[in-house]
């Protein structure tokens, strides 16, 4: 298991290299059935949605502090760690992340009063490593340059899950101006190492004494599923196919989304996603460091013949050490997204975004605003600026493209000036997937759904002067209907005083037989 944990930490240190997530693909709107994932209240353009395995979609993104130039440095023939310089490159607190999710299938349909019904399912994989900068140096360092200083392990953060996600979304049209979508989830979880969000420790260096001062508290490591896939303790891979399909890890998600049409101009829309959890139940090995405070002061030099002793019983005897097998529950990293959208045309929308990710109790933030334009109802493209954290701003780009019920859609960060040796954050999504019919109302060319016309006799009526009328699209709190026949208010003007004098003669008529009758 050693080993197996070890290559796992070694691929992830070579692709980390790379990013967190754009905001080009998000600021297509409703273009594409994906969209939906990121946002559960964005409705589509059609009737029915089928994404097919692997081919719907794909999204690989990883973001470090630093880059494989800033990591590694040449000597001769041989390729070493550069520790000073990584250390010029951190800051007070990074971060290692690395997410791909996959999607295994997706099917919507949309009624035509509006709403959208859909299930998915995606395959996922994250990675979150947070750690300070004081940590590192401290560790190459030493402590010298920390005396009578606080130095916070505590900041140290590790989550990494393999799972696997079903939901069943609705999204749909509340009134006129807002749309609300929720999506509910059963997680099934394969693989886990995790550290508490509420791991404390803290090491302190007497500046006259030089003694180290050590406070820990929920210190463990947990781990769930690891031998399972790696074959040890008697598993196979029978064991691992069946463990795949189904197991006793599971646990439950939501996912909520709100768009507001302020007016023809303005709209904001929002999400919160993964808000859930998983029980890990199956295979479980933690690691837990007894909670404890010690004082160290050091060895005696008259001892360095046998320093190992020397080490065990002055240093390594203070950490105390107990293995179990119980259950435990880690939580997702919650999303939030937020935008303000202008729309300045009905083919051009500008975005200005903020969004943040919940790690181990701890907020990571990003910002980016940009454009979207749609040219004509098969093609669709996005270009956006992006504050990632703890990275400077990166330019991406993304498109849909449709042919027939067959829509392509890609987008790509850090687009300008890329270098792979040089990258240090890089987000990807594409797939194919597949669209058909359009519901009987006509979409606004907007980038965003709108709902139904508040007060129509049906979705696709309006009233024009007592007459109904069929409404072509809808353009704020404006109906847009076909031009309609220009009235002859001369003929009806005469039309008019011919039935007055109709009815006048009627009624002379009238009382003249009424006298006569007398």
């Amino acid at each position: 298991m050693r080993k197996f944990g070890l290559t796992i930490l070694l691929l992830i240190s070579i692709i980390s290299a790379k990013s967190q997530t754009s905001l080009s693909f998000q600021h297509l709107g409703n273009a594409t059935f994906q969209n939906n994932l990121i946002n559960p209240s964005l409705i589509p353009e059609g009737k029915l949605f089928i994404g097919l395995p692997v081919l719907s979609g794909i999204h690989v993104n990883v973001n470090n502090k630093v880059s494989y130039n800033e990591t590694f440095t040449k000597e001769s023939d041989r390729t070493l760690i550069d520790i000073d310089k990584i250390l010029g490159e951190l800051q007070n607190q990074n971060m290692l992340s690395s997410k791909v999710s996959i999607n295994l299938l997706h099917v919507g349909y949309r009624l035509d009063a509006g709403p959208l019904l859909s299930f998915v399912a995606n395959e996922r994989v994250e990675v979150d490593f947070l750690y300070p900068k004081q940590m590192v140096n401290y560790v190459w360092n030493g402590n010298e340059q920390f005396l009578n200083e606080d130095v916070k392990v505590s900041k140290i953060g590790l989550r990494a899950s393999h799972f696997r996600e079903f939901g069943l979304g609705l999204a749909a049209p509340i009134n006129d101006q807002l749309t609300a979508g929720i999506r509910a989830k059963f997680l099934v979880g394969f693989a886990n190492v995790s550290v508490p969000g509420n791991a404390k420790a803290i090491l302190h260096s007497d500046g006259e004494a030089f003694q180290l001062n050590a406070e820990w508290k929920n210190a463990q490591l947990r781990t769930s599923g690891l031998d399972i896939y790696s074959g040890e303790n008697g598993f196979d891979n029978q064991d691992l196919v069946s463990h795949l399909i189904m197991n006793g890890n599971t646990g439950f998600a939501i996912d909520l989304g709100g768009t507001y049409h302020l007016n023809r101009y303005y709209t904001i829309t929002g999400s919160i996603v993964d808000i859930g959890f998983i029980n890990w139940k199956e295979n479980i090995e933690n690691q837990v460091l007894t909670d404890t405070s010690f004082r160290y002061n050091g060895v005696d030099l008259a001892e360095l013949d046998d320093i190992e002793q020397t080490l065990e019983d002055s240093l390594f005897s203070k950490f105390e050490t107990t293995e179990n097998n119980d259950p435990y529950k880690s939580w997702l990293p919650v999303t939030a997204h937020g935008s303000w959208i202008y729309h300045y045309s009905p083919k051009m929308d500008f975005y200005v975004t903020a969004g943040t990710r919940l790690v181990q109790r701890q907020l990571k933030m990003l910002y980016g605003g940009g454009v979207t334009y749609k040219f004509g109802r098969a093609f669709t493209a996005s270009a956006s600026a992006t504050k990632l954290p703890q990275q400077f701003f990166n330019l991406g780009a993304a498109f849909t493209a449709k042919a027939g019920p067959v829509q392509l859609y890609m987008a790509a960060d850090q687009i300008v000036n890329f270098s792979v040796p040089d990258a240090k954050a890089i987000d990807y999504r594409f797939g194919m997937s597949f669209a058909f019919g359009q519901r009987r109302s006509k979409e606004p060319e907007s980038g965003l759904s709108r709902g139904p016309i508040a007060g129509a006799k049906g979705v696709d009526t309006n009233v024009f002067l007592g007459k109904k009328v069929k409404t072509k699209k809808r353009d704020g709190i404006y109906s847009i209907i076909k031009r309609q026949k220009r009235r002859d208010l001369k003929n009806k003007r005469t039309q008019r005083d011919n039935d007055v004098k109709k009815k006048s003669l009627n009624g002379r008529r009238g009382k003249k037989n009424t006298d006569d009758n007398e």
